[in-house]
């Protein structure tokens, strides 16, 4: 009776594992770590969560990354906000997390916010809408909705619209699919939630150093392994009937664990290195962010946009700038496949360079820079300049 209990109880776990497995990506790796210690407490077949000693002295000894961060989530926001913006949009930006209450949603007045700083309340709207996109994600969002899309958004890009119109439909208290309900049950309340205590990263999950001017990505995790229990794999081979049947599931159980972690790992490696390989000037200080979008690198990797969302989504990786959220390294591109701030960049640099008693009007910057390579329209131009504070060539013109 025991024992049927018992196998009732693994294939219902069993079962559960397969179809939550993906959610394993989303787990930073300390909570990787609790898992496979639950694991271990509940499969025989598990004798041990092996960690290397190298993994002591590589992450703690000579590089230190493992450290408590008692930083507030809006004071890791203002950091990612300094290296992405400058100049008013900064100044903006900070304002607006000014007006956020303490679960991180937005209780000013952008139309406020537009007249201070003497900008159209369109331009402090996209900013706001920048400031959302950060990590920590959602804050500055109006309500629990703005907030609950964007997350779908990003950890289900795939399903957006339905997952939106499911959502629309819970909170109007209509039945959803139990499909949808497990998916939204993932999604957070709030940017930050009430109560919490203050943002730690107990360990980085990745690590990018310079070796001899090569920039070299590690994973905390290689260093993390199942060991197998070999007493009760010689005893699957010798007995029978329902002894073999029942100790077959546990295995079953070990050896979908290891296929999990194995898609993880894999998947996470490539992932640092096309970090690696795009941001490599930043990495090495000489330069700004590039343009790099889930949805390329999904492409790149020949794995779905949602599975790259859930991999980059609460990791940690400590670089020689600093240690930064996985996500801080994917950035919006524009049209011509450059990164916002790249293109700001060079507007603001054309605009310093020109003559002023013949200032370069929004036409004659996007030529200069399709001549470059940037493939950009007058429009663009425009609402940049605009984004940066700066006159129209009317305006700005000396007599």
């Amino acid at each position: 009776m025991l024992r049927n209990e018992l196998q009732l109880k693994l294939k219902l776990n069993l079962n559960l594992l397969l179809k939550n497995q993906v959610e394993v990506l989303l787990y930073s790796v300390q909570e990787l770590e609790q898992l496979l210690k639950e694991e271990k407490e509940s499969n025989p077949f598990i004798e041990d969560i092996y960690v290397s000693d190298r993994a002591v002295r590589f992450y703690e000894e000579s590089r230190s990354p493992e450290a408590v961060y008692k930083v507030h989530p809006l004071e890791l926001l203002q950091k990612n906000l300094r290296a992405e913006l400058e100049g008013i949009d900064l100044r903006i930006a900070l304002e607006l997390i000014s007006d956020v209450d303490g679960r991180g949603f937005y209780r000013g007045d952008t139309a406020e916010v537009a007249q201070k700083f003497g900008v159209s309340e369109d331009y402090v709207e996209d900013l706001r809408e920048f400031v959302m996109g950060l990590e920590p994600l959602g804050v500055c969002s109006r309500d629990f909705q703005e907030f609950a899309r964007l997350q779908i958004r990003e950890l289900y890009p795939e399903e957006e619209a339905q997952l939106s119109k499911e959502l629309e439909k819970a909170l109007k208290g209509e039945k959803i699919s139990e499909e949808s309900r497990r998916k939204l049950a993932h999604l957070k309340s709030s940017p930050i939630e009430e109560g919490s205590p203050p943002l730690k990263v107990a360990k980085v999950d990745a690590i990018i150093e310079l070796d001899d001017g090569e920039l070299v990505g590690y994973l905390y995790e290689d260093l993390i392994d199942i060991r197998p229990n070999t007493t009760y794999l010689q005893m699957l081979k010798r007995v029978k009937g329902e002894a073999k049947e029942f100790l077959r599931d546990y295995v079953e159980r070990y050896e979908n664990f290891r296929k999990i972690l194995s898609v993880r790992r894999e998947n996470l490696r490539r992932i640092i290195d096309e970090v690696i390989e795009v941001q490599g000037q930043f990495l090495r200080g000489e330069g700004n962010l590039k343009a790099l979008m889930v949805k390329d690198v999904a492409a790149k990797l020949g794995i779905s946009e949602s599975t790259v969302s859930r991999l980059i989504n609460s990791k940690y990786v400590k670089t020689p700038q600093g240690t930064y959220p996985l996500r801080f390294f994917f950035v919006r591109e524009t049209a011509g496949g450059i990164s916002q701030e790249e293109l700001m960049k060079e507007i603001r640099e054309l605009i310093n360079g020109e003559d002023k008693r013949k200032p370069l009007s929004d036409d004659e910057i996007a030529k200069i820079l399709r001549s470059k390579g940037y493939k950009v329209a007058r429009r663009t131009v425009a609402k940049y300049r605009e984004m940066l504070g700066i006159p129209s060539s009317r305006e700005r013109k000396e007599r």
